[in-house]
């Protein structure tokens, strides 16, 4: 996604760890594609490497954090740009 000329992006992960884990936390039926530009959106703007959902909006009643390293030396990048690797929850 490019937002204010610079790319912003989830790593890829064939296992698709960070989306089964946010679906076992959110209790949500929405797509995670919905949603997807927001969440980056919110990592840039926040300047943070963590973002929280609510204990109202998760399944478990408590409040989740889900962090990521932010890389900005990605080869071949040609913009200014920010991958997010998914760590844990």
């Amino acid at each position: 996604m490019l937002f204010n000329e610079t790319q912003l992006w989830f790593k890829f992960d064939p296992s698709n760890r960070f989306v089964k884990d946010f679906y076992k936390v959110w209790d949500s039926e929405v797509f995670f594609l919905a949603i997807e530009d927001s969440l980056l959106i919110n990592l840039y703007y926040s300047n943070k490497n963590y973002f929280k959902i609510p204990a109202a909006k998760t399944r478990m009643k408590k409040d989740v954090y889900f962090l990521f390293d932010i890389v900005t030396d990605v080869l071949d990048a040609r913009s200014d740009h920010r991958r997010y690797d998914y760590i844990k929850y």
